[in-house]
């Protein structure tokens, strides 16, 4: 109960209060270990604190992994056919691409929102982290007593100070979390997604630069505390990246892919089909509509034609008639 009012007093609420009190109990109790050993080091504190919370969503992680890497095998053929329609925008070669990619993406039993979900997943729980991290004070009362025997230091430098764009010693936490972004982005790239000819290529390259200098303004703007846990996410996340990268590059990919292939099968057999084939099959569908109501139009242009007769009357209209009539009456 005191937590939650904890959490809700530093304004998390929402969907995030039981992850938030969840992590709230994590850091207590890692500060409570690391006291009894007598370490009162808030700072060592968030650095284990944030590899709890990195093997906590390692299930996650290797599944966003397993993904990528399945997207990084298909994606020469998925570049081919991008390339084979690139300058075609009428609507028969668009779904004709959409139909040839979802035929590589069956074939790998993957997705074009492959991922996606579990990056949604993951994110609540690092907003949750984060606001523990923030409020680090709040969920550690104990902070407050023991800092009166105990600096709130790390390494010599305050975790309430923060660096700001001046000559300090406190920049080595930005700078720190400015590299092990960069590297951790790095690693996980592939060849073919830094490929020049490749789509996308350039975006992918923007933003391996992008995500780390954000890293550097945020960890700069905010007290290093908070960098701590920013810098040594990235540090971890770099090591998982090596590791994970030398896993797959010693795994059967085959097989792998194989599993993924039947997973989908099996998913598809017990859901029916996904958004993306709903969506190709609606806009299959409506081209199948324009197709048969542009035969209608051209029948009944056809009718409309042979209803004509070379003067210009329609057949059977009042024009007709008369003429009709007058051919009578002069025969006469």
């Amino acid at each position: 109960m005191m937590l939650l009012a904890q959490a809700q007093t530093t304004g998390t609420g929402g969907i995030l209060t039981p992850f938030v009190i969840i992590f709230g109990w994590i850091i207590r109790a890692i500060y409570g270990g690391l006291a009894t050993m007598g370490i009162y080091n808030v700072g060592l504190c968030i650095i284990l604190f944030t590899l709890v919370s990195k093997l906590i969503l390692l299930p996650l992680t290797m599944k966003q992994q397993r993904s990528m890497k399945i997207n990084q095998h298909m994606q020469p053929e998925i570049n081919k056919i991008t390339k084979k329609y690139r300058n075609k925008r009428d609507q028969a070669s668009m779904m004709k691409q959409n139909e040839e990619m979802q035929k590589v993406y069956e074939k790998y039993g993957s997705s074009p929102t492959g991922g996606c979900a579990t990056t949604l997943i993951q994110f609540p729980i690092i907003m949750a982290l984060y606001y523990v991290i923030r409020g680090v004070n709040t969920y550690i009362p104990q902070i407050a007593q023991d800092t009166q025997y105990h600096p709130n230091l790390f390494l010599g430098m305050d975790l309430n100070s923060a660096p700001g764009f001046r000559l300090t010693p406190l920049l080595v936490i930005p700078v720190l979390s400015f590299i092990f972004q960069f590297l951790s982005a790095k690693t996980s790239m592939s060849s073919n997604q830094m490929d020049e000819s490749t789509p996308g290529a350039g975006m992918t390259k923007s933003m391996m630069y992008t995500m780390p200098l954000m890293s550097f303004v945020m960890c700069i703007s905010l007290p290093i505390g908070i960098g701590i846990y920013w810098t040594a996410s990235a540090l971890f996340q770099y090591i998982q990246q090596i590791a994970f990268n030398y896993y797959y590059d010693h795994t059967d990919m085959d097989k792998i892919i194989e599993k993924s292939r039947e997973k989908a099968a099996k998913k598809r057999k017990k859901k029916g089909p996904s958004l993306y084939e709903k969506m190709l099959g609606a806009q299959a569908e409506q081209q199948g509509l324009q197709g048969t109501d542009s035969s209608i139009k051209k029948s009944a242009n056809l009718k409309s034609t042979k209803n004509i007769d070379y003067s210009g009357n329609s057949k059977g209209g009042i024009a007709s008639k008369a003429n009709a009539l007058n051919k009578n009456k002069g025969g006469k």
